[in-house]
This record gives structure tokens, sequence and C-alpha cells, in this order.
């Protein structure tokens, strides 16, 4: 169920403002995991973890799946690379947060629309939401956005503390809010087929700004 290379959020369940830090799984034992040494996705920096330090864990896995668990750090060791040993209460506590049916989040990224046959000319737009399953966005109402319609998208996923990811991908509109609003009407897409690496990373993406929004909360 977990494999090596699997994405390892950490948050810090004791500290006043969401801190948390992004690693990946380097090796899976019966009662512990290896991780890479994490780091802060607020600053970008290498994190210093304490031992017995007690985290809530979400895993992203290569099957397109968001489990979670609560840990504790149990030290460091050197293997081929040095890495952090944490806890694992194994395969039965871990709990799926994520299924086949995606959560959509708001969500605001650039979006380039282009059409399969030339039936509309292309243009750019932004997100009103997302998931690892589909998408929301505007689009000019002189556009041909029929329902079922296939077209090609272009996203822009930025993640912090790092470079921004490009996906490129069909998808299908599910969806077409008749009402206008400054020229432009909401329509829905399904997304038609991802890689799964296409996938993990709309997951994590999905999954970062849910996370966000739950920070911004409890800072207001």
């Amino acid at each position: 169920m977990l494999n090596v290379g699997d994405v390892l959020l950490l948050e810090d369940i004791d500290a006043k403002e969401v801190k948390r830090y992004k690693s990946k799984i380097v090796e899976v034992k019966n009662e512990e995991i290896y991780i890479d040494y994490p780091f802060d996705e607020s600053t970008g920096k290498t994190s210093f973890l304490l031992n017995n330090q007690t985290l809530k864990a979400y895993i992203v896995t290569k099957e397109n799946n968001v489990f979670t668990f609560y840990t504790s750090i149990l030290g460091r060791k050197k293997i081929e690379i040095p890495v952090i040993v944490i806890s694992f209460p194994g395969v039965d506590a871990l709990q799926q947060t994520q299924r086949r049916r995606f959560v959509r989040v708001p969500s605001q990224i650039d979006v380039a629309v282009h059409p399969l046959f030339d039936e509309f000319t292309p243009f750019t737009s932004t997100s009103l939401d997302i998931s690892a399953g589909g998408i929301a966005l505007l689009a000019p109402k002189d556009k041909q956005m029929i329902l079922g319609k296939t077209i090609l998208l272009w996203l822009v996923l930025p993640f912090e503390g790092e470079t921004n990811r490009y996906i490129t991908t069909k998808a299908h509109i599910i969806r077409v809010n008749e009402e206008v609003v400054e020229d432009k009407h909401k329509i829905s897409l399904e997304f038609d087929g991802l890689s799964p690496i296409q996938r993990q990373s709309l997951i994590q993406f999905s999954f970062d700004q849910q996370l966000k929004h739950r920070r911004k909360g409890i800072k207001n």
C-alpha cells in the first residue's frame, strides 16, 4: 500500500499555527518508516524535528489515495543517505481521507484553454476551484462551451518551496452555468486521461490548498 517515493506531509499538532513539513518515503519497515530530511513548506528550509515529537502524517500514495496516521520521531540513521526514522502504527491504523471522488477546493491558478479542432480561439482563464478529478473556471460567453465537449487544458500548479508544476490534459465539460457575469460564465470540467504522476500532483496540490484554507481559518 505504501511505496518508496510516496509524498509524506507532517503536521505539528502542538504548534499554535499550522506547521507543515514535506518529505518522501525512503523505506518502509514493520513498525518504522524512513523518510528524507523534511523541509518546512513555509520557508523551503530543512527542518530539525525533535526525538519523540508527535506529528500527524499525511501520505499521498502512487495509487492516488491520501492516508493519515499519528507518528513520532524515533531518531536518525544513515543508510545510503541520511534519514529520519518515524513510528508506523501499521496498515490497519491508516485512515483514508480521499477516495476516487475527489473533493474540490477553492483555488485560483492560471489555465490556458485550447480547442481540439479549432472550434474556438484559445483563451486564458483563472480557476475557481480544483481537485484531482476536475476544475471549474470562467469562460467567455462567445466561446463554444457546450456540455460534453472535450477541450485541452494547460494548468500551472504553484507549490510552496518549489518551482511550478505544469499539467497538460484533455477535459470534458460536465456543467455549464448559463448565468453570465462580465461576459463570462462558469464551466465545470472533468479531467480525461491523466497519468498517475499528473493525478498525484493534483491530489497533492488540492490537499495543500485545503491545509492553506485551514491555516487561514486558524489565523482569523
